[in-house]
């Protein structure tokens, strides 16, 4: 109310048996979808992106053929083929359709643990590098450069949240049962650790 307006807000909600809904509020109406990707993005609404993916029904996670071509075989120029055409840009459409297609991808691995890590890896492709976003000013009129301060997964059955920064690439985690849920108090946990790079000794 004091804003004087209703930000936009899109947040996916998930529970520990892999059932998502995204929840959005849009010109101050609070709507609900049903997520079975479990994927959302800041931009346009999820409706449109469900939409948009089916401009990339082609994409594939196995390597295309050779094409023949009059007298001419094209072969491929290396692995991969099947995804060619998936968006590398930093638009929220192009990151939706990114996250759907790695996601969906993923193999199903032995435990909790692995799952987190590949879920960092897959997180590693949104990644905004610092200088590669520059869109407004301070207000001493310094260009602000845009970039990820933090990347998190959760582990749902184990109630871990992971956690890493700009500053500091070691994944780092909190046990979320282990704290006073029903505590009076919002419990903070600084992240402002630097990198630490551990020399290899033969």
């Amino acid at each position: 109310k004091q804003w004087g307006f209703s930000p936009e807000v899109h947040a996916v909600v998930r529970d520990a048996t892999g059932v998502s809904i995204v929840v959005e509020v849009v010109g101050g109406e609070v709507r609900v979808h049903d997520a079975p990707l479990g994927v959302i993005t800041n931009s346009p609404t999820y409706d449109w992106h469900m939409t948009n993916l089916r401009n990339y029904v082609n994409l594939s996670v196995t390597n295309v053929p050779p094409v023949q071509v009059g007298s001419v075989t094209l072969q491929p120029l290396g692995d991969g083929t099947g995804m060619l055409g998936l968006p590398g840009d930093g638009t929220p459409p192009s990151r939706f359709v990114r996250a759907v297609a790695y996601s969906s991808s993923m193999p199903q691995l032995a435990t909790g643990l692995d799952t987190i890590l590949q879920a960092f890896r897959i997180l590693n492709n949104f990644d905004i590098p610092q200088g590669s976003v520059r869109d407004r000013k301070d207000a001493h009129g310094n260009v602000i450069a845009e970039y990820t301060l933090w990347t998190g997964a959760s582990d749902l059955k184990t109630k871990t949240y992971y956690v890493r920064t700009f500053q500091d690439s070691q994944i780092r985690s909190v046990a979320l049962m282990d704290m006073a849920i029903d505590g009076p108090d919002i419990v903070t946990i600084p992240l402002d650790s630097t990198e630490t790079i551990r020399p290899l000794v033969p």
